[in-house]
């Protein structure tokens, strides 16, 4: 008998969950996860984009991540608040800095609740999505680029963009590291919440078109108007090994 694989599993799970629906009983299966995708293709290194105060690193560590993680936040309070907790965690490297399409100094629109912040501005369905997405102030920050920071690395990666919107730039400026990450997991809209935002669709098109399918989406908000619908997901993008041409 050959090894239990991950998809054998989950076959089997799909069965076992499509025979109890026809007796009228829902069973559901815990689903992968990042976690499990970075456990499957033996990532050791994220780059945490859009860190905040560490949200998503803190997931990582409690799904049992021991790699390596560097994070990225453009706001200096906010960025304290991360280095404050990353100064526990010798495998947890911090920046004061945003990425981008160049290397420049740019304006962030800084919100009551600092998770909402961008350099893009807010639409009319911000405020009415969440109040504390309210702005209150404008930082200057350093905006420096993805190929610039990861140049040399040899490890196996994952990239993590949650931009508010600027995720485009973002892989403008990092399109050396794109050719060579494992896996990206991004926040896409489906309702825009940044002015200039991406479609969703136009974010998938132009992830296959530099070499990359989705693997996982997963939930991140809901429309306030329409609570069945989604607002936002995250993507988790895989390379797509493309055939030879003949």
């Amino acid at each position: 008998m050959g090894p239990i694989t991950t998809e054998i599993l989950l076959h089997a799970a799909r069965t076992v969950r499509r025979a109890a629906r026809s007796f009228g009983v829902n069973v559901s299966f815990a689903e992968p996860d990042i976690v499990d995708f970075i456990r499957d293709r033996q990532i050791t290194l994220v780059y945490d984009i859009g860190a905040n105060t560490g949200q998503f690193a803190s997931k990582l560590r409690r799904g049992g991540y021991k790699g390596t993680i560097i994070s990225f936040e453009p706001i200096r309070s906010v960025f304290e608040a991360l280095a404050s907790k990353a100064r526990l965690d010798p495998r947890w490297i911090v920046h004061n800095c945003g990425l981008g399409a160049a290397q420049e100094q740019l304006e962030i629109n800084v919100s009551r609740d600092t998770k909402y912040s961008s350099i893009l501005d807010m639409s009319d369905l911000t405020a009415k999505f969440d109040p504390m997405a309210s702005v209150e102030r404008t930082e200057n920050i350093i905006i420096k680029t993805l190929d610039e920071v990861s140049a040399g690395e040899k490890e196996t990666f994952l990239i993590k963009i949650d931009t508010q919107g600027y995720e485009h730039k973002i892989i403008e400026g990092g399109k050396m590291t794109f050719q060579r990450a494992a896996g990206v997991l991004m926040e896409l809209p489906i309702l825009h919440l940044y002015k200039g935002n991406w479609e969703f669709h136009e974010a998938l098109a132009h992830m296959a078109s530099v070499g990359f399918a989705p693997a996982q989406i997963t939930a991140v908000s809901y429309d306030v108007d329409d609570k069945v619908s989604l607002l936002e997901v995250d993507c988790l993008f895989r390379p797509v090994v493309r055939e030879e041409a003949k």
